[in-house]
Protein backbone atom coordinates (compact mmCIF):
# COMPACT_ATOMS: atom_id res chain seq x y z
CA UNK A 1 0.00 0.00 0.00
CA UNK A 2 2.68 2.50 0.91
CA UNK A 3 4.94 1.77 -2.49
CA UNK A 4 1.57 1.90 -4.69
CA UNK A 5 0.86 5.82 -2.39
CA UNK A 6 4.70 6.59 -3.42
CA UNK A 7 4.30 5.51 -7.04
CA UNK A 8 0.88 7.60 -7.59
CA UNK A 9 2.53 10.50 -5.48
CA UNK A 10 5.40 10.16 -8.33
CA UNK A 11 3.16 10.17 -11.40
CA UNK A 12 1.48 13.46 -9.68
CA UNK A 13 4.69 15.67 -9.50
CA UNK A 14 6.30 14.70 -12.97
CA UNK A 15 3.63 17.32 -14.10
CA UNK A 16 4.65 19.18 -10.86
CA UNK A 17 7.74 21.25 -12.25
CA UNK A 18 9.10 22.22 -15.66
CA UNK A 19 12.04 23.59 -17.44
CA UNK A 20 12.01 25.26 -20.57
CA UNK A 21 13.38 27.70 -23.16
CA UNK A 22 11.44 30.21 -25.37
CA UNK A 23 12.55 32.43 -28.45
CA UNK A 24 9.81 35.36 -29.67
CA UNK A 25 9.06 38.76 -30.95
CA UNK A 26 8.33 41.96 -29.70
CA UNK A 27 6.02 45.08 -30.80
CA UNK A 28 7.31 47.83 -28.78
CA UNK A 29 5.84 51.51 -28.25
CA UNK A 30 5.95 54.36 -25.78
CA UNK A 31 3.17 56.30 -24.95
CA UNK A 32 4.08 60.43 -24.76
CA UNK A 33 7.13 60.12 -26.88
CA UNK A 34 7.58 60.80 -30.83
CA UNK A 35 8.24 57.48 -32.00
CA UNK A 36 6.82 54.93 -34.08
CA UNK A 37 4.12 52.28 -32.57
CA UNK A 38 5.11 48.23 -32.46
CA UNK A 39 8.57 49.26 -33.59
CA UNK A 40 9.97 45.35 -33.95
CA UNK A 41 12.88 43.29 -31.41
CA UNK A 42 13.16 40.50 -29.68
CA UNK A 43 13.04 37.96 -27.01
CA UNK A 44 14.69 34.81 -25.41
CA UNK A 45 15.06 33.25 -21.95
CA UNK A 46 14.27 30.34 -20.04
CA UNK A 47 11.21 29.55 -18.32
CA UNK A 48 9.83 27.32 -15.27
CA UNK A 49 6.51 25.66 -14.22
CA UNK A 50 5.38 25.31 -10.65
CA UNK A 51 2.29 23.48 -10.37
CA UNK A 52 0.19 23.75 -7.40
CA UNK A 53 -3.05 22.20 -8.69
CA UNK A 54 -4.43 20.71 -11.82
CA UNK A 55 -5.35 24.18 -12.92
CA UNK A 56 -3.12 26.45 -11.56
CA UNK A 57 0.70 27.12 -11.71
CA UNK A 58 3.34 30.08 -11.14
CA UNK A 59 5.56 30.72 -14.28
CA UNK A 60 8.96 32.43 -13.57
CA UNK A 61 11.04 33.50 -16.57
CA UNK A 62 14.32 35.05 -16.59
CA UNK A 63 14.27 36.60 -20.12
CA UNK A 64 16.56 38.82 -22.27
CA UNK A 65 14.51 41.03 -24.28
CA UNK A 66 14.76 44.28 -26.33
CA UNK A 67 12.98 47.52 -26.93
CA UNK A 68 13.24 49.27 -29.92
CA UNK A 69 11.95 53.06 -30.50
CA UNK A 70 12.63 54.53 -33.75
CA UNK A 71 11.41 58.36 -34.34
CA UNK A 72 10.74 59.36 -37.99
CA UNK A 73 9.80 63.09 -37.69
CA UNK A 74 6.73 64.56 -39.99
CA UNK A 75 7.08 66.99 -42.07
CA UNK A 76 5.71 68.84 -39.80
CA UNK A 77 7.45 68.15 -36.82
CA UNK A 78 10.64 69.08 -39.26
CA UNK A 79 8.70 72.19 -40.28
CA UNK A 80 8.57 73.72 -36.44
CA UNK A 81 12.17 72.16 -35.30
CA UNK A 82 14.90 71.41 -37.94
CA UNK A 83 16.88 69.66 -35.64
CA UNK A 84 14.85 66.83 -35.24
CA UNK A 85 15.80 63.78 -37.28
CA UNK A 86 15.44 60.11 -37.42
CA UNK A 87 16.72 58.00 -34.47
CA UNK A 88 16.88 54.26 -33.24
CA UNK A 89 17.28 53.69 -29.75
CA UNK A 90 17.67 50.12 -28.80
CA UNK A 91 17.26 49.39 -24.93
CA UNK A 92 18.21 45.60 -23.43
CA UNK A 93 17.13 44.20 -20.42
CA UNK A 94 17.20 41.19 -18.51
CA UNK A 95 13.23 40.99 -17.41
CA UNK A 96 12.02 38.62 -14.66
CA UNK A 97 8.14 38.06 -14.82
CA UNK A 98 6.31 36.11 -12.35
CA UNK A 99 2.75 34.54 -14.14
CA UNK A 100 0.54 33.37 -12.03
CA UNK A 101 -1.31 30.56 -14.84
CA UNK A 102 -4.76 28.99 -14.79
CA UNK A 103 -5.37 26.07 -17.57
CA UNK A 104 -9.42 25.70 -18.16
CA UNK A 105 -8.69 23.55 -20.65
CA UNK A 106 -6.52 20.73 -21.27
CA UNK A 107 -4.61 22.94 -23.56
CA UNK A 108 -4.61 26.16 -23.12
CA UNK A 109 -3.49 28.79 -20.30
CA UNK A 110 -4.45 32.57 -19.12
CA UNK A 111 -1.39 33.89 -17.82
CA UNK A 112 -1.00 37.27 -15.68
CA UNK A 113 1.61 38.55 -13.17
CA UNK A 114 4.51 40.88 -12.70
CA UNK A 115 7.49 41.63 -14.17
CA UNK A 116 10.73 43.60 -12.96
CA UNK A 117 12.80 44.56 -16.09
CA UNK A 118 16.99 45.63 -15.66
CA UNK A 119 18.36 48.14 -17.99
CA UNK A 120 22.02 46.16 -18.86
CA UNK A 121 22.09 48.47 -22.38
CA UNK A 122 21.37 51.31 -23.89
CA UNK A 123 22.18 52.71 -27.48
CA UNK A 124 21.36 55.25 -30.24
CA UNK A 125 21.33 54.53 -33.53
CA UNK A 126 22.82 51.08 -32.83
CA UNK A 127 26.63 52.52 -31.98
CA UNK A 128 26.03 55.69 -30.10
CA UNK A 129 25.45 54.95 -26.20
CA UNK A 130 22.79 56.84 -24.76
CA UNK A 131 23.02 56.18 -20.76
CA UNK A 132 21.28 59.42 -19.70
CA UNK A 133 18.07 58.72 -21.70
CA UNK A 134 16.55 55.68 -19.91
CA UNK A 135 15.84 54.53 -16.04
CA UNK A 136 17.62 51.62 -15.12
CA UNK A 137 15.16 49.62 -14.75
CA UNK A 138 11.36 49.15 -15.35
CA UNK A 139 8.09 47.65 -13.16
CA UNK A 140 5.07 45.92 -15.28
CA UNK A 141 2.29 43.89 -15.20
CA UNK A 142 1.97 40.78 -18.16
CA UNK A 143 -1.10 39.65 -19.23
CA UNK A 144 -1.93 37.18 -21.77
CA UNK A 145 -2.03 33.16 -22.92
CA UNK A 146 -0.29 30.11 -24.03
CA UNK A 147 -1.45 26.64 -25.81
CA UNK A 148 0.67 24.17 -24.85
CA UNK A 149 0.80 21.53 -27.85
CA UNK A 150 3.04 18.93 -26.21
CA UNK A 151 6.19 19.53 -25.66
CA UNK A 152 5.81 22.88 -27.61
CA UNK A 153 3.71 25.97 -27.26
CA UNK A 154 2.94 29.40 -28.52
CA UNK A 155 1.94 32.02 -26.80
CA UNK A 156 1.01 36.00 -27.10
CA UNK A 157 1.45 38.51 -24.12
CA UNK A 158 0.69 42.08 -23.26
CA UNK A 159 3.53 43.91 -21.18
CA UNK A 160 2.37 46.92 -19.70
CA UNK A 161 5.15 49.27 -18.14
CA UNK A 162 3.95 50.94 -15.01
CA UNK A 163 6.57 53.48 -14.20
CA UNK A 164 8.51 56.26 -16.04
CA UNK A 165 11.39 54.74 -18.03
CA UNK A 166 12.70 58.00 -19.32
CA UNK A 167 15.60 59.56 -17.00
CA UNK A 168 15.40 62.98 -15.52
CA UNK A 169 18.80 63.54 -17.15
CA UNK A 170 19.48 65.24 -20.27
CA UNK A 171 18.46 62.39 -22.16
CA UNK A 172 15.26 63.31 -21.84
CA UNK A 173 15.85 65.91 -24.90
CA UNK A 174 17.10 62.96 -27.00
CA UNK A 175 13.05 62.07 -28.12
CA UNK A 176 12.34 65.89 -28.20
CA UNK A 177 9.51 64.87 -25.34
CA UNK A 178 9.37 66.22 -21.59
CA UNK A 179 6.33 63.88 -20.68
CA UNK A 180 5.72 60.53 -18.50
CA UNK A 181 7.13 57.23 -20.98
CA UNK A 182 5.26 54.15 -20.51
CA UNK A 183 6.36 50.90 -22.35
CA UNK A 184 3.56 48.95 -23.82
CA UNK A 185 4.67 45.82 -25.37
CA UNK A 186 3.19 42.82 -27.54
CA UNK A 187 5.22 39.43 -27.08
CA UNK A 188 4.40 36.48 -29.83
CA UNK A 189 6.82 33.62 -29.53
CA UNK A 190 7.06 29.94 -29.38
CA UNK A 191 8.26 27.55 -26.32
CA UNK A 192 10.26 24.02 -25.69
CA UNK A 193 9.36 22.02 -22.68
CA UNK A 194 13.33 20.44 -21.87
CA UNK A 195 12.11 18.73 -18.62
CA UNK A 196 9.48 18.20 -17.12
CA UNK A 197 9.64 16.37 -13.11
Amino acid sequence: MVLLSLLVLKAEAQDKFALGIKVGQNFSSVNNVNVDHNSASYHIGATAQIGIGPMFSIAPEVILTQTKLEANPSVLALAIDPTFKPETFHLNYVAIPVLAQFKPFKSFLFQAGPQYSILLDQKKDGTELARTAFSSGEFAFVGGAKLDLGGFSLYGRYVIGMNNIGSAAEGYNNLKDQGTWKTRQWQLGIGLSLFNF
